[in-house]
C-alpha cells in the first residue's frame, strides 16, 4: 500500500524537526516600553480583610481577614510621574491636572484619570496596563501593608470608630505629608520603590458592602464601584471623582495625603507556533 500524500508530509516534518532545519519556537516580542522599570511579584499567599460596610446582626463589624493565594503579575517599580502623565494631557488622553513637571509622583488625579491613563498607555505601547487590583496592590506591599482595622466586635459604634481612627493615625506616624521625588521613600523587599509612602495609590479594587456570619466571615457582600480603594499606608476607600481626598471623599477610612497611582503590565500570551496546527493535521494516524 502506498503512504498517503498526509503521512510522507508528516514524516518529513518529523525529520526537518529533529534536525534542527526549521525554527519551531519564535522569540518573545521585546517590550515596547523599555523606559518603564518593571517589577516581577512572584504568587503569594496575603491575609485579605474585605474592605467596607458590614453589619452582623445589625451591628457595624470589621470582617476577619482569610487566606488567599494571588497570582504573580508586573507591576511598575515606580508610581506614574508628573513628566509622564503631562504627555497623556498633552495628546489629548488624560484630563488635565496640576502638575509641575519633574520626577516628582503624580498626584491630584482621581480613579477616572488614572484609568484614562492606563487605557492611553496601553494605546501607546501596543500592551495591556491596567490599575492592580486591591488583592495584588497587597501582595506588591509586602512588609508596608498596613491594616487600620482592628477586631472591633465587643465595641459600640463611637468606641469603634475612635479605635479605627487610632489604629491609622499610629501606622502613619509623624511621616509628613510633603512630596518626594521618585524613590524618595526607598524600596520595599520587593524591589518597588515609594510603596505606602504619603501617596495613596488608586486599585481597581471596590468598596463592599454586606453581612457577616457570627465569626466574622462574610455572610453575603455587594461591590460599590463609584468608590474605589488606595492603597497605602493603610486603606481607603475614595469616591472615583476625587482627585484631594485630604479635603473630603473619603467614604471608608483616614484621608489619604495625596493620591497616584501606578499600573499593571498583563502578561501576552506566546503566539502558538505556526507550526502546529498543520503538525496536527497532518500527523500519522489523521488520514481517514
Amino acid at each position: 500500500m502506498k503512504p498517503s500524500l498526509k503521512s510522507v508530509v508528516a514524516t518529513s516534518l518529523v525529520v526537518l524537526v529533529a534536525l534542527g532545519a526549521i525554527v519551531v519556537t519564535r522569540a518573545p516580542s521585546p517590550s515596547l516600553s523599555p523606559e518603564v522599570d518593571l517589577i516581577e511579584v512572584p504568587s503569594g499567599r496575603i491575609s485579605y480583610r474585605p474592605f467596607g460596610n458590614f453589619v452582623e446582626n445589625g451591628k457595624s463589624r470589621s470582617p476577619h481577614p482569610y487566606e488567599i493565594e494571588v497570582a504573580g503579575f508586573s507591576i511598575m517599580k515606580y508610581q506614574v510621574s508628573r513628566r509622564e502623565y503631562a504627555a497623556c494631557v498633552a495628546a489629548g488622553a488624560c484630563p488635565p491636572v496640576p502638575t509641575m513637571g519633574g520626577d516628582y509622583p503624580q498626584t491630584h488625579v482621581n480613579w477616572k484619570d488614572a484609568h484614562a491613563y492606563a487605557t492611553w498607555y496601553s494605546r501607546k505601547t501596543g500592551e495591556n496596563w491596567r490599575l492592580p487590583s486591591d488583592m495584588e496592590w497587597q501582595l506588591a506591599a509586602g512588609e508596608r501593608y498596613g491594616d487600620a482595622a482592628p477586631d472591633t466586635r465587643e465595641m459600640d459604634p463611637g468606641r469603634r470608630m475612635l479605635a479605627q481612627y487610632a489604629a491609622g493615625t499610629l501606622l502613619r506616624g509623624t511621616a509628613s505629608p510633603a512630596l518626594r521625588p521618585a524613590g524618595g521613600f526607598g524600596l520595599n523587599s520587593h524591589g518597588i520603590a515609594d510603596i505606602s509612602g504619603n501617596v495613596w495609590e488608586w486599585t481597581d479594587g471596590c468598596m463592599q458592602s454586606g453581612s457577616l456570619h457570627p465569626d466574622g466571615t462574610v455572610r453575603e457582600s455587594e461591590p460599590y464601584c463609584w468608590v474605589r480603594i488606595a492603597g497605602g499606608i493603610h486603606r481607603a476607600a475614595i469616591v472615583d471623582f476625587v482627585r484631594d481626598a485630604s479635603v473630603g471623599g473619603c467614604a471608608v477610612g483616614l484621608p489619604p495625603d495625596h493620591l497616584g497611582f501606578r499600573l499593571v503590565r498583563e502578561h501576552a500570551e506566546a503566539p502558538e507556533p505556526w507550526w502546529r496546527s498543520l503538525w496536527q493535521r497532518m500527523r500519522p494516524g489523521q488520514d481517514a
